[in-house]
């Protein structure tokens, strides 16, 4: 089933038109026509289920089925978990974008440490922003998830580990120093939220670690191989997702009530 974002602000009468984005991908590369079924999802924890009702100048409208207009959608995943991640190459840095929604990512913080690599204009940073959330978005609309995570401004480490609150654990996998095995160091029951802050290549600095240390972080093993940076994100949310996963899934939201 094909699905599209929709503002559910905008839904009438049981029916919504698609925006004039959506709507040309669905009437000119997908060439979808009534009474065809489609899914939707407005990017805050909400999903429906409809049929293509018609075209009206342009835009494509959906009559929404009646049965899912209420409640919002169960959070799939264990944990919410906001990742501070060290920016890295265009290319990997789309593909752990889009991986992390697909694994259950709650928010992305982009880190520019001392080791990053990529040095940009203010201006570059704000396109960069724009195009990852654009991936977040079609991330979400490929895998039925019907939260968009946020994907933050990037920022030094010093103020993403300022701003940390609220996160009832923080680990750090890092090669520097004394760290505990993954396994130990997640705690029971499963944390409503969680912060992972994960370094580039050549991970962070000690100076950095120490900083992450004194604001509460736990120095943590991903297991003794060099992990790249977006392979070190899937391994941790796919960790997280078993460790916890019989604690079932929860509605995204209320924990920030």
């Amino acid at each position: 089933m094909h699905r599209f974002q929709i503002n559910a602000d905008l839904i009438r009468n049981g029916s919504i038109l698609l925006d004039e984005r959506e709507s040309r991908h669905a009437l000119v590369v997908l060439r979808l026509k009534a009474p065809e079924a489609v899914g939707l999802i407005d990017g805050k924890g909400r999903a429906f289920k409809g049929v293509v009702a018609g075209i009206e100048n342009g835009f494509l409208r959906v009559r929404i089925d009646a049965g899912s207009l209420a409640g919002a959608v169960p959070w799939p995943f264990p944990v919410q978990v906001t990742l501070a991640v060290s920016v890295i190459k265009p290319e990997r840095m789309e593909l752990l974008i889009q991986k992390a929604c697909e694994l259950g990512a709650d928010a992305i913080l982009p880190v520019r440490s001392e080791r990053s690599i990529i040095r940009l204009s203010k201006e570059r940073w704000q396109e960069k922003i724009k195009r990852w959330r654009k991936i977040a978005v079609e991330s979400c609309k490929q895998c039925g998830l019907p939260a968009t995570p946020q994907i933050h401004e990037a920022a030094d480490l010093k103020t993403v580990l300022s701003s940390a609150t609220g996160y009832d654990k923080i680990l750090i996998p890092t090669l520097s120093g004394v760290t505990r095995p993954l396994r130990e160091a997640l705690p029971r029951p499963a944390p409503d939220r969680l912060l992972a802050l994960i370094g580039p290549e050549g991970d962070f600095s000690d100076k950095e670690v120490a900083l992450a240390v004194s604001y509460g972080a736990r120095p943590v093993s991903l297991g003794p191989l060099v992990l790249r940076t977006e392979t070190a994100v899937f391994y941790l949310l796919s960790v997280l997702n078993f460790f916890y996963g019989e604690t079932g899934a929860h509605v995204r939201g209320k924990l920030n009530e």
